[in-house]
């Protein structure tokens, strides 16, 4: 390689071999999203008790995160039919004690649940949470504060689990309910009404389920953000024998389920402020 010249314009070599740098480096694959393009949603402060019945009235629903989109498709795509095959409107509000989730599902088939299935390919929510708000959201790898909750929808029965096989470092905490008819969230409560499109669907899950001796609880307040994201799955049979599983995320980006900077924020927001 020759030296630089005495005025300091590098020579061809290192402009070459600069050069080659640059193109390597667009080439690499981009993961993940800055600050400025995360998703953000707003949960609202509950000031009055709510009533898991299945109705909404009592909700703050001015904020809801909307998933409907054809880029919101990480999962069997071609056998989503659109908006009126699946889509849903969801709402979150808070308390120092619970997560409440609300949503309003547009759902061709709801309730499609079967007990021998793996529980993340029944109808279900997952929720992508941190307990830790001092996280880097730019972290590539799940920490012991990162959970994914799914939420079985069907009119019949409501299994839950939590999904840990993602943690390297599990400070004690283990994957529950993952093989299915079972609800391991403890103090969860939940109802769902059917629509003429779809269903209802009204959640509350205690904070006190991420939590052990070594993982600390997490406890909300105005203006604290957390990572988070949020994907509906719809099991369908296009035909005897056969099953799909179209899944809608919210931020759309299917690499979420191994890659936590991927994932968009969560902001607990006072109902007085609205």
């Amino acid at each position: 390689m020759k030296r630089l010249q005495k005025h300091g314009r590098p020579s061809v070599g290192v402009s070459v071999l600069a050069a080659c740098f640059l193109v390597l480096f667009a080439m690499l694959p981009v993961t993940g999203q800055s600050l400025e393009e995360r998703a953000s949603a707003l949960a609202w402060e509950v000031l009055e008790p709510i009533v898991i019945d299945g109705n909404l009235s009592e909700w703050n629903t001015s904020t809801p995160l909307v998933l409907e989109s054809e880029t919101q498709l990480i999962r069997d795509g071609d056998y989503w039919g659109g908006p009126d095959d699946l889509s849903a409107k969801v709402y979150l509000m808070w308390d120092e004690a619970n997560l409440y989730i609300g949503a309003e599902v547009t759902e061709d088939t709801p309730f499609g649940a079967i007990a021998m299935l793996p529980i993340d390919d029944n109808d279900n929510f997952a929720l992508y949470v941190s307990t830790n708000p001092e996280a880097d959201p730019e972290r590539k790898a799940y920490e012991s504060t990162d959970f994914r909750v799914i939420l079985v929808t069907d009119n019949l029965f409501f299994d839950t689990a939590i999904d840990r096989s993602m943690v390297s470092d599990l400070q004690g905490f283990w994957s529950k309910g993952m093989e299915g008819s079972s609800d391991v969230l403890k103090g969860y409560e939940r109802a769902a009404q059917p629509t003429e499109v779809g269903y209802v669907l009204e959640a509350k899950v205690p904070w006190s389920n991420f939590s052990n001796k070594k993982i600390p609880l997490f406890v909300p307040g105005v203006g604290v953000s957390i990572g988070f994201d949020l994907v509906i799955t719809d099991i369908a049979y296009p035909c005897p024998g056969t099953e799909v599983i179209p899944q809608l995320a919210w931020t759309g980006d299917e690499t979420l389920v191994a890659n936590p900077s991927a994932w968009g924020t969560l902001r607990f927001e006072s109902t007085a402020a609205d």
